[in-house]
């Protein structure tokens, strides 16, 4: 039989590494409208480049939407509800959570 051993060293080396990997940037993100009311605008901005979802998010309904191309992974989300109710993220981390959640 042959054993290979590994020494506490080379598990450290292996996970440190793995932990390094910069964070890539999401390409899109889902939007997901769990209020009643509906959606009326929604932007997210990144890098100077804004994307908007083209029609209104209806309650209890999700999309997708494409990200511009962008070096970081913080952006700037912005939305605006038929009940004339907004929600502003100044700091949306992309990299962390590609999932915008609108809650009552």
């Amino acid at each position: 039989m042959t054993f290979r051993i590994i020494t506490a060293t080379a598990l450290l080396l292996t996970a440190t590494s793995a932990m390094a990997a910069p964070a890539k940037p999401a390409s899109a993100v889902l939007v997901t409208n769990a209020r009643e009311v509906a959606v009326t605008d929604f932007t997210v901005e990144a890098g100077g480049k804004t994307v908007r979802l083209a029609k209104p998010l209806a309650p209890k309904a999700k999309t997708t939407l494409k990200l511009p191309k962008m070096s970081g992974c913080i952006v700037t989300v912005a939305a605006t509800f038929e009940d004339e109710s907004t929600a502003d993220l100044s700091e949306f981390d992309v990299c962390k959570d590609k999932n915008v959640r609108f809650t009552d």
